[in-house]
């Protein structure tokens, strides 16, 4: 290295660095992280649900022609109807060196390129969905890469950056197998990126601000991890309200700028979480790609210049931080964040964590006082019920009593009136019957008062029911011509047809006393049902509602368990990443104090004091970026 320049000692500033991202991660990726590759790769990984316009985002990125735009879409959805995901498995694109496209699983060596036109591409692409809907989470195919013919991209100004793009397949997916395949082929992805892009339409900001709907933890942590994570929203221009914001902009101010936009779109984040407390402007991009930008595109008026523009804005600032992810020093930040971010985020989610555990416990706990309070309830209930029972049937005896007792009185008023007071007259006429008619219902009706007026509660006793026979009987008597009997016959007959006016007398009565005893009985049991009905509905209310709560208390003891289950695993694995962490920047510190004895070695052996001070100056330069990587120093690199 004797007659080395100081440009020419400079370029060995970043070796180092390169060095040890390039040896640190070609255990996970030979093909993307080997030391052979001559240009400077960047790995960027696309995230998002299906139907969001990754795909057609990565082309812009990559740099697709918009002319040759429909051709590379038309090869790569494989002749797949629009509005179903077209991604089968994880896609890693990328440019190729010429104008075949090359399509090869990952995990195969890729030294044997087959030259490809479009419609062999398509049948290779079709193949490999149909084979992953089939087979599912059994699928060996993680993921393959294609390299897009160099006819159809733009001349980019630096051509030793190679870009990978992953296009990592629709979390909701349409196909269970593709769910389940998704799900397993994905999740080791997004650790190895430089960048990683979540996708969604703006239409959908909850879909990055809500994080269940952020499947894996590792993208829960695009809020505390700004420089790795950023969020594109697609079908922006063509939003009705997008439009109204942009137009309203542009009359208030003359111009649209990027920190409006990204202001407005912080500011619909702010309605869908009150306790959202990150500043994340900076990692907001509004864009429109694929066929409604192309749409929108083609409409001659002035009125979409200002659109046009903001886009532009939005793609040069998106392109330059693509390219700024292939520093080495930035690359090396990362892997030192990691352990910082993991702490960050394991104590935010853990934070997060015990506020919902203590939500669920007290949701028990209050489940548990419900149902104490329903028990006390349902008690209680029951001694009404027992209660009224008892209460019931001491009334039906004591009504029974009662009612035997009446009828007792009736059964013995004539007799005790023919033996005490009604004989049989010496003179058998007809003055002497009319009189013992009139005297036995007489006391008949006495008796009939008396028991009236001792009557109890709602037994409602009907008047004397006075018999006709009786008034149809004295008629007949006073219809004799003489008052004495000349006939025996005749004074047997009348005597007769009196007793039996008698009997029926007391029939009649016999019958109104029950009568209304079976009414009073029937109406005394019907209100001590209804009381007991009442009761007994309160009761199933009640057990039909703690039926309700030991369910939902199950489900809640249930959803706690998963819960800590879940927070287990969870700083399980963010106790790895943390070590990992560690690991790597323990490995960076050797590759680090490596580089500077041999440079120091070098500055020791050069002889020539000016070539000495370019090590020395070379040294100081590596110290410098050394404690950025630390981040104990936020200068540019």
């Amino acid at each position: 290295m004797n007659n080395l320049t100081w440009p020419e000692v400079y370029q060995h500033r970043f070796e180092w660095a390169k060095s040890a991202h390039s040896k640190f991660m070609l255990k996970f990726d030979n093909d993307l992280y080997s030391t052979r590759e001559i240009k400077d790769q960047i790995f960027v990984a696309v995230y998002g649900a299906s139907q969001v316009g990754k795909t057609s985002l990565i082309l812009e990125l990559i740099g697709v022609l918009p002319e040759h735009y429909s051709t590379v879409q038309n090869v790569l959805r494989a002749d797949r109807d629009y509005g179903r995901s077209a991604t089968a498995t994880v896609v890693r694109y990328r440019a190729s060196n010429d104008n075949y496209w090359h399509i090869h699983d990952v995990s195969e060596s890729s030294n044997d390129k087959i030259n490809l036109n479009n419609n062999q591409a398509k049948k290779v692409l079709a193949k490999i969905r149909s084979d992953m809907e089939v087979m599912g989470g059994q699928y060996n195919i993680e993921e393959i890469d294609i390299s897009i013919p160099e006819e159809y991209l733009s001349k980019k100004s630096d051509r030793y950056k190679d870009i990978v793009i992953r296009d990592l397949p629709g979390v909701k997916a349409e196909n269970n197998n593709e769910r389940e395949f998704v799900t397993k082929a994905i999740k080791d992805k997004i650790e190895k990126a430089d960048l990683v892009l979540l996708v969604t339409t703006i239409d959908n900001i909850g879909l990055v601000v809500q994080p269940e709907n952020l499947e894996l933890d590792e993208l829960q942590k695009w809020r505390v991890n700004p420089q790795r994570f950023k969020i594109v929203f697609t079908k922006f221009y063509s939003d009705d309200s997008s439009l109204r914001l942009c137009k309203q902009l542009h009359e208030q101010e003359g111009s649209i700028n990027k920190d409006d936009i990204r202001t407005h779109i912080q500011e619909q984040i702010y309605t869908l979480d009150n306790d959202w407390k990150w500043d994340v402007k900076s990692q907001l991009y509004a864009l429109e790609v694929g066929d409604s930008w192309y749409k929108l595109a083609t409409d001659p008026s002035e009125k979409l210049q200002p659109l046009k523009s903001i886009r532009k804005d939005f793609f040069d600032e998106l392109n330059d931080v693509i390219y700024s992810a292939s520093n080495p020093i930035i690359r090396l930040c990362h892997g030192y964040q990691i352990g910082k971010i993991s702490k960050n985020f394991k104590s935010e989610k853990n934070q997060e964590a015990n506020i919902d555990l203590s939500r669920i416990e007290k949701k028990i706990k209050d489940i548990d006082n419900e149902i104490k309070d329903s028990n006390i309830n349902i008690n209680k209930h029951q001694i009404s019920i027992n209660g009224e029972k008892e209460d019931l049937n001491n009334h039906i005896v004591y009504i029974s009593n009662f009612y035997n007792d009446c009828k007792n009185k009736l059964s013995h008023v004539r007799l005790e009136n023919l033996e005490k007071i009604i004989k049989e007259p010496k003179q058998k006429n007809t003055n002497m019957l009319d009189d013992y008619l009139r005297k036995n219902i007489s006391n008949i009706q006495d008796e009939w008062e008396l028991i009236k007026r001792e009557s109890i509660g709602s037994i409602n006793l009907s008047d004397f029911p006075h018999l006709s026979d009786i008034d149809d009987m004295q008629a007949h008597l006073n219809n004799y011509a003489f008052e004495t009997y000349f006939f025996q016959d005749n004074y047997n007959s009348d005597l007769n047809k009196i007793k039996s006016i008698i009997d029926k007398q007391l029939v009649v009565i016999n019958y109104s006393l029950k009568n209304s005893y079976l009414k009073y009985l029937g109406y005394i049991e019907l209100e001590s049902k209804k009381k007991i009905k009442k009761s007994e509905n309160i009761i199933l209310k009640l057990r039909n509602r703690e039926r309700d709560l030991v369910k939902k208390r199950y489900l809640l003891h249930k959803e706690k368990s998963n819960l800590e289950e879940s927070l287990i695993r969870f700083n399980y694995d963010r106790n790895l990443e943390i070590e990992h962490s560690n690991n790597f920047s323990g490995f960076v510190q050797n590759e680090f104090k490596l580089a500077i004895s041999d440079f120091s070695n070098l500055a020791k052996e050069e002889s020539d004091n000016m070539r000495k001070l370019y090590w020395i100056m070379l040294i100081r330069q590596l110290n410098i970026d050394f404690k950025v990587v630390e981040g104990k120093n936020e200068g540019k690199n």
